[in-house]
């Protein structure tokens, strides 16, 4: 009888899966290493939308989940995705033992099924995706009794999260330094595992793709921390231009933002006439549009969050060979280099000027462009492969079973 293959369920309430594409990457590298992989999580649009699902070897058992505003929606949001995702990780144990339990977050609260693994003799994975006290002060600000109250609380179950998980997986070094710090743990349980695109398929699906007009492009979560609203903002003085009555702007990604974003720009003219919204989409269909680009955009605005959080649509505009448009935080300068154009201020104004001084110069965007091709070759080079570090990591880490 062959012997059984070692068993994962990852839990993820931020993103849908296949959406989530780092956690997708994760769920597919394991389960061409040998893993029986399991993804509990919310569910999405079209093609995401049922409960239960097998997509290329990895069985997705999907939840509802309502549409957080304000610090009760988020508590009421939590509450449902955890009752969910119990319910579904109760069906999965019965149907197996599982080895590693690998908690997402936000929200820092999957080291209650992490403490519930350990007493079969499971471990627990923390992939800290977001640093979340730092995501509380962005959202909920550190003033009046909820705001401190909500950052305290965040600070608490990212202290439990930490001292449950064998291992961290911290996407950047400012990352990496809370946990250290703030988490106390020692340096070989913290590791970084950083959000790295398949450099090489990207190329290839750009290949011979030139920018077509005048063309700015967007691919991303449509969340209410990623400051689309700055962009649209600062899209109405793009196109107020007069030599610039030709250009576009292609915005790849969904979220709960964007249906909001989509009726304001539908109730302006000149916006709706620039802007075209193409919902998610695989690499296969944004990659070219993004090509045919003359530059992306990441329009983060500076908060706590922001400044600690490396942007994995900047990695994408790198690999594809366009440079960007940025707010000036501290993740964001470490991953774009020379290949960032810098807008200053952080409003939509400054941000309309940044994108308004690209358009116009075509010579300055090619330049761009060969900078960012370097600057993602010099990355990869630097970094060990995204894969290699979780299997190996997973070896170390996993129960062995007799």
């Amino acid at each position: 009888m062959p012997p059984r293959r070692p068993r994962v369920v990852i839990l993820v309430e931020n993103l849908p899966v296949p959406l989530d594409r780092r956690v997708w990457l994760e769920a597919t590298i394991l389960r061409d290493a040998g893993w029986d992989v399991v993804v509990i999580g919310p569910r999405g649009g079209p093609g995401m939308d049922r409960l239960r699902d097998e997509i290329d070897g990895v069985t997705v058992l999907r939840y509802p989940q309502r549409v957080a505003e304000g610090l009760s929606g988020y508590l009421a949001e939590y509450l449902g995705s955890l009752v969910f995702s119990a319910s579904w990780f109760i069906w999965a144990r019965l149907r197996g033992p599982i080895d590693v339990i690998h908690g997402c977050n936000p929200p820092d609260l999957f080291w209650l099924f992490g403490w519930v693994g350990r007493l079969w003799g499971a471990t627990y994975v923390f992939d800290q995706h977001d640093p979340s006290p730092e995501l509380s002060l962005t959202k909920f600000g550190s003033r009046g009794v909820a705001g401190r109250l909500a950052h305290r609380f965040t600070l608490a179950i990212e202290r439990a999260s930490y001292r449950t998980a064998s291992v961290v997986f911290s996407v950047n070094e400012s990352c990496r330094d809370i946990a250290l710090r703030r988490g106390r743990l020692s340096s070989d349980r913290v590791v970084v595992l950083r959000n790295t695109p398949d450099v090489a398929t990207l190329r290839a699906l750009v290949t011979g793709i030139r920018p077509i007009g005048r063309g700015v492009g967007y691919v991303g979560v449509m969340g209410s921390q990623d400051g689309l609203d700055v962009l649209i903002d600062a899209w109405a003085r793009v196109v107020a231009e007069p030599d610039l009555s030709d250009v576009r702007l292609d915005l790849v990604g969904d979220g709960p933002m964007r249906a909001a974003l989509q009726a304001r720009v539908a109730g302006d003219r000149s916006l709706a006439s620039s802007v075209r919204f193409h919902g998610f989409q695989p690499p296969s269909a944004y990659a070219p549009l993004l090509a045919a680009c003359m530059i992306g955009v990441s329009p983060d605005p500076p908060t706590p969050f922001n400044d600690l959080s490396s942007m994995v649509k900047i990695m994408d505009y790198l690999a594809i060979g366009r440079g960007v448009v940025a707010f000036d935080l501290t993740e964001t300068r470490r991953l774009g280099g020379e290949a960032l154009v810098l807008a200053r201020p952080a409003t939509p104004d400054g941000l309309a000027d940044a994108l308004i001084g690209v358009l116009r110069d075509p010579a300055e965007a090619a330049r761009l462009e060969q900078v960012a091709r370097a600057r993602i070759d010099s990355l990869t080079q630097e970094w060990e492969p995204f894969g290699t570090t979780l299997v190996r990591e997973y070896e170390r880490v996993r129960p062995r079973r007799t």
